[in-house]
């Protein structure tokens, strides 16, 4: 598997689940009609989103799902990671900021891990040189 291919899974999972967001009266409204819900039946699940309260143990089942297959999947090889960290260094702008931080707990990184630095020097050095090459 493709770290894309993790990624697109973990969207469609997230798109499938029965929650929405608001920010504002007007989209709380809208929100409440989509889950066909009271205010009182809802939980907030942070960042402006909600759930029905009865969906509560789904949605922290699917959280633990994704972590699952995220932390199996750093595992499956060298490329795999080296292709990850390569990618979220592009998606949190690396060569902009030459800050790894976003990167690093985007993937739950274990910077003190021999293995991990490893591959993070290598995607560091591959998106480094793709970017270069763009540049150009």
């Amino acid at each position: 598997m493709k770290y894309q291919e993790l990624q697109d899974k973990i969207q469609a999972e997230i798109a499938a689940f029965p929650m929405v967001f608001a920010f504002g009266e007007k989209q709380l409204k809208e929100a409440l009609r989509k889950l066909n819900a009271k205010p009182s039946e809802c939980v907030n699940i942070g960042y402006g989103g909600i759930i029905k309260a009865t969906d509560q143990t789904a949605y922290f089942e699917m959280c633990n799902r994704i972590e699952d297959m995220k932390t199996e999947a750093k595992l499956i090889s060298d490329a795999f990671l080296i292709e990850a960290i390569r990618y979220e260094l592009g998606n949190h702008e690396y060569s902009y900021t030459y800050d790894a931080t976003d990167t690093i707990e985007c993937l739950d990184l274990d910077m003190k891990d021999e293995r991990t630095q490893r591959c993070f020097a290598e995607a560091k050095k591959q998106y480094l040189a793709w970017y270069e090459k763009e540049e150009e």
